[in-house]
């Protein structure tokens, strides 16, 4: 059933597009009408054969997280004796940067039309998936003149929920359409606090004083007895020591009950009610720093900044400080942080860093909105000069429990082994001496890998139930189309990369940055955006 709606899902966009049947709002597709003798659905695409035989492709892909230093030497010859066997004329080169640090050099090599990169990772909130397909970076999968999903793709296509390639839709030079493929993972994103209760405990407080796993903890940041943990940390472990350890703009967002800005610009809000997210808590959408809940955060964090709760590095801007966060984390040198909990995330982190770090809920249940189910994906870089290879190994990767467990795990006998339930037992240490660490939600369709025996055989059961336990934001499903105010964009995005870092973590007084910050937006053509926003918002919540 799958794989049937997916098909009609994709030819349904593509013959509106050719017909020229497209809404005036890029959120909204014509509705599929149901077929008449009179009007006959089109034909659908007759997969391309596969010659086994063909002469080897190598494709390159460039990967979110890992370790920069992956020896994957044995990993690859195991992947491409597996593409071998499953007869797809493609070798795989992985590219690593290792942790969070991918943004920067990845998106210069897209914007300098790098040809020896054939895949990217992407997301919304990672190489920004729609920016770099309004920019035409992406290559359109569905093209009615050359649909590669249909040609090659077929298999991946009946794999992925329907629900993640309509997130994944996405206007770009060649009109709205997919241009990327969906990391099956955590559909619903549930923003939640990460607190390091090995150091509570050692503080002399009780987590059940404090905190609740059943209810909302939005609100905790306004209790003094948070700032009095954070200073009895601060005495007790030193100066250098910095209890909450916050991402810029993320904090302060999930705090705020608002979704991510959808334009990619992380300077508009999108706030919905914390009582029911499928309804907007205004209709229209406003500059973050123009929500009185926005800058009540914004002030609360000022104040932890001034208190030295907050490293000053993480205001520096740029991957340098997603690198700290990433260190500070690992060595347990935090008392509070925030984050986008992945099904499974707790007991992984809890056995990686040694401590028992426990994350709680800011709402009753996760969210499923745009920017969580297009959380994760790969696009084909146009520049590519081998388009179609790479639309064959996303299909076989995305469809292969073998070759998934490879490029995940690793070698079977050197990076893990099996149990008697056949189940994953990583060898860490092997990991660690080869090494060959990867990212898991940004390594594919998770729900193709074989589960690890810390997790349990039900693991993928219980990740498919926690995304169906999901509720939609009232944005879910909205995509913006930037085309009409690209210009004033592009001058938007110098102003937030010179307010957004230092106000989101404190180092600056919002009392002057944010008039100064407001200023500077409208000066560059925020209304305009905001204009041309709300009016496809309007008719996003008509429809």
């Amino acid at each position: 059933m799958r794989k049937i709606l997916a098909l009609i899902l994709c030819m349904a966009m593509a013959f509106a597009l050719f017909a020229g049947c497209a809404t005036d709002t890029p959120a909204e597709t014509p509705p599929v009408q149901p077929p008449t003798t009179e009007d006959p659905p089109p034909p659908q695409p007759t997969p391309a054969p596969i010659d086994p035989g063909a002469p080897k492709t190598e494709v390159s892909i460039w990967f979110m997280g890992g370790n920069a230093d992956n020896n994957d030497t044995e990993v690859v010859a195991a992947a491409n004796a597996r593409l071998d066997e499953l007869g797809i004329p493609v070798t795989i080169r992985p590219i690593w940067t290792g942790g969070w640090g991918m943004g920067d050099p990845a998106q210069t090599a897209l914007s300098t039309a790098d040809r020896s990169v054939d895949i990217f990772w992407t997301a919304t909130w990672g190489l920004n998936y729609f920016n770099n397909a309004r920019m035409g970076n992406f290559v359109r999968l569905d093209d009615p003149n050359n649909n590669l999903l249909a040609l090659y793709g077929q298999e991946m296509l009946a794999e992925v929920d329907d629900s993640l390639w309509t997130a994944f839709r996405a206007d770009g030079p060649l009109g709205l359409g997919l241009y990327g493929v969906p990391g099956p993972k955590d559909s619903a994103a549930w923003f939640k606090m990460d607190v390091n209760n090995t150091r509570l405990a050692e503080l002399g407080y009780d987590f059940d004083d404090i905190f609740t796993l059943t209810g909302s903890n939005h609100e905790i940041i306004f209790d003094p007895i948070f700032e009095e943990i954070m200073q009895a940390s601060k005495d007790m472990y030193g100066e250098n020591f910095f209890p909450l350890n916050l991402e810029q703009g993320n904090f302060v967002q999930h705090f705020s009950n608002t979704d991510g800005d959808l334009t990619g610009l992380d300077a508009f809000m999108f706030p919905f009610d914390p009582m029911n997210p499928a309804l907007p808590a205004r209709p229209e959408v406003t500059l973050q720093v123009d929500n009185e809940r926005f800058v009540r955060v914004l002030e609360k964090v000022r104040e932890f900044w001034d208190k030295g709760f907050i490293d000053p590095r993480l205001a520096i801007p740029g991957e340098e400080a997603g690198n700290i966060i990433g260190e500070a984390s690992t060595a347990g040198e935090y008392l509070f942080s925030t984050g986008q909990y992945a099904f499974g995330h707790q007991a992984a982190m809890q056995e990686q860093r040694g401590i028992d770090c426990i994350f709680v809920p800011l709402s009753v249940r996760p969210l499923v909105s745009t920017m969580s189910a297009a959380g994760s994906g790969f696009g084909i870089s146009i520049y590519s000069q081998n388009q179609e290879a790479a639309m064959m190994l996303l299909n076989a990767w995305y469809t292969d429990n073998e070759l998934a467990n490879i490029l995940n795990y690793g070698v079977e006998g050197v990076h893990w082994t099996r149990d008697g339930a056949g189940l994953v037992v990583q060898d860490d240490d092997a990991r660690a001496a080869t090494p060959y660490q990867t990212w898991r939600n940004g390594m594919g369709n998770v729900f193709m890998l074989t589960p690890r025996d810390i997790e349990g055989a039900d693991f993928i059961d219980g990740f498919r139930a926690y995304n169906e336990n999901g509720v939609s934001t009232a944005f879910a499903g909205f995509v913006f189309d930037g085309e009409a105010v690209e210009a004033a964009m592009a001058a938007m995005t110098g102003v937030v990369d010179e307010f957004r870092p230092g106000l989101t973590t404190g180092a600056m007084d919002p009392a002057t940055a944010v008039d100064a910050y407001r200023a500077a937006l409208m000066a560059n053509g925020a209304g305009d955006v905001l204009a041309e926003l709300n009016r496809q918002l309007s008719a996003f919540f008509a429809g």
